[in-house]
């Protein structure tokens, strides 16, 4: 490695306190940059390593027997501009409920919904974050990305990020969200404020708290509109569901949680449980939301061949 190196190096890095779930082993390396400058630099110098990018790590399983890719942890990008009086610009690394809280101070609507995400705003970029009639793909102007691998910089349009339900150009083509640019409109503070709290009340009631049980939001995405996997599980009894310490969520079935210690392959087969139940059911055939990360036993890779998009 190159000595000259400005980011901060880890070897054998814990990333268990790193990820919502709280669940993973050890990272052979992990960098963490002060600036996307210093990104290039961390690309440069592995060269034809394979990277992993680790934002606020709020939708990701991170393998218990570790990961041998480079990490990236973006936790520290988080810096923003404002271009003109309704046009902002952000770092990927900067929480998405923060960028929300800013964008109330000048009173600019667009991604109240953010609020309620506890993620970091590259994640909600690379998967198109939206709820209750809001997203990402409504207010993004462009994203400046890297690609991992040929080293390209550049900034991809709106139309270029082809965002879809949860997906984008970037998930399905190994980039990194370096920044993000977005247009917002004026609203009344009033107004705003009153739909962050619905949307931070709506989370509070229906989706279980990470202060008390570690999860990594919701495990599968919706089939097709109208059809929600919470509500299909619970009525296929999934509530009393549990593999090891992993369990489905009393208050959405669409939700596990770490009862203390679960490991990566408990998660694993409960998910092959939710998803095999669904299919069987209604046939549907069911896409994790949640993203894999590191080395996978035998039979943890087959149970995500089952339901991950290649």
């Amino acid at each position: 490695m190159n000595t000259r190196l400005k980011a901060k190096k880890l070897e054998n890095y814990p990333l268990k306190a790193h990820t919502t779930l709280k669940i993973g082993g050890n990272a052979f390396e992990v960098y963490i940059p002060g600036s996307v400058e210093e990104i290039y630099e961390i690309k440069n110098s592995l060269q034809n390593e394979r990277i992993a990018v680790v934002g606020q790590g709020s939708n990701i399983l991170v393998s218990s027997q570790g990961v041998r890719e480079r990490v990236v942890l973006t936790q520290n990008l988080k810096n923003y501009d404002f271009l003109d009086e309704t046009t902002v610009k952000a770092e990927c690394g900067i929480k998405s409920w923060n960028l929300a809280r800013i964008l109330l101070e000048k009173n600019l609507s667009g991604l109240e919904f953010l609020v309620g995400i506890p993620g970091s705003l590259g994640g909600a970029v690379t998967m198109n974050s939206s709820a209750h009639g809001q997203a990402i793909e409504n207010s993004i102007e462009c994203a400046e990305v890297l690609d991992l691998e040929t080293n390209e910089v550049r900034t991809l349009c709106k139309p270029d990020l082809k965002l879809g339900y949860r997906n984008s150009f970037v998930e399905k083509n190994r980039h990194l969200i370096l920044n993000a640019t977005f247009k917002l409109q004026k609203d009344e503070h009033k107004q705003i404020a009153q739909r962050m709290d619905f949307h931070v009340d709506y989370r509070r009631e229906k989706h279980p708290a990470l202060s008390m049980y570690p999860n990594a939001g919701s495990t599968f995405r919706n089939p097709c509109p109208g059809v929600y996997v919470g509500k299909l599980l619970e009525e296929l009894g999934a509530r009393k569901w549990q593999e090891g310490n992993a369990s489905i969520s009393d208050k959405h079935c669409n939700f596990i949680v770490n009862k203390g210690n679960a490991t990566s392959l408990d998660v694993s087969r409960l998910m092959y449980k939710m998803h095999q139940s669904v299919k069987q059911a209604h046939g549907y055939d069911l896409i994790a939301e949640i993203r894999y990360l590191g080395v996978p036993t035998q039979e943890e890779k087959e149970i995500w061949d089952q339901f991950t998009v290649h």
